[in-house]
């Protein structure tokens, strides 16, 4: 156990671990709770180093059923999990203390949120640097090397340290904006025929959509009634 990096402190029995005690991963995970015959076995939590917790039933080493409870209070639910599912998108700390004003809204769940290291991301464990695909823990401590997957994921979703210009995202007209528009130019050629392109026949809702970009039958408007 010492020479993996590992550690207990607790009650024993034939020189094996069994009763109750806590027994810390070379990870800085602690594990609290009952011990039999030198393996997890009873009730117990395991402590993450982030702030996280599972708590849980084991049997001879096997977790049996637990719950894992975020370091900001959040309990996660493997059924009906209704966090962040794109209908609420508050953080958690916004569901408990209310959202702010508009000009302070909060961009992470912890307010302030944490400063990035230049040309940094925040892979929300730590800080991670693409130029050597290392992940750094938040004191600075090495965590992993980051795999073709992780990178790509971290340098499109999570938060950099620096701001992006990325322009103006055209899109084209719907359907219905297109017939408005269509109409308001229909209505402006019975005020005024030079609205309209004088090449351009105006004597058909066809001729008009097709002005403005829909490529429709050319059918003529019902009659007007005076």
């Amino acid at each position: 156990m010492e020479f993996m990096g590992s550690s207990y402190d607790g009650d024993y029995n034939n020189s094996r671990m069994e009763g109750t005690g806590e027994y810390t991963l070379p990870t800085h995970t602690r594990y609290i709770g009952e011990m039999k015959d030198g393996v997890f076995h009873g009730k117990g939590v395991l402590h993450f180093p982030n702030g996280s917790k599972y708590e849980g039933t084991w049997e001879k080493g096997i977790c049996k059923e637990g719950k894992y409870t975020f370091s900001d209070g959040l309990e996660y639910k493997e059924m009906d999990w209704d966090y962040c599912d794109g209908k609420d998108r508050r953080f958690y700390s916004e569901r408990c203390n209310g959202l702010k004003p508009a000009g302070e809204s909060q961009v992470t769940d912890q307010d302030p949120p944490r400063a990035i290291p230049d040309g940094c991301y925040d892979s929300g464990d730590g800080f991670y640097d693409p130029s050597t695909r290392v992940v750094k823990d938040y004191d600075g401590n090495f965590l992993r090397n980051t795999d073709d997957q992780e990178h790509e994921w971290i340098v499109r979703t999570c938060r950099k340290s620096w701001d992006e210009f990325i322009g103006r995202c055209p899109r084209s007209n719907t359907l219905e904006e297109k017939v408005s528009l269509c109409n308001h130019a229909w209505i402006n050629s019975l005020r005024d025929p030079d609205a309209l392109d004088s090449t351009q026949p105006v004597t058909s809702r066809g001729a008009s959509l097709q002005i403005i970009g829909l490529n429709v039958e050319n059918k003529p408007f019902p009659a007007t009634q005076h």
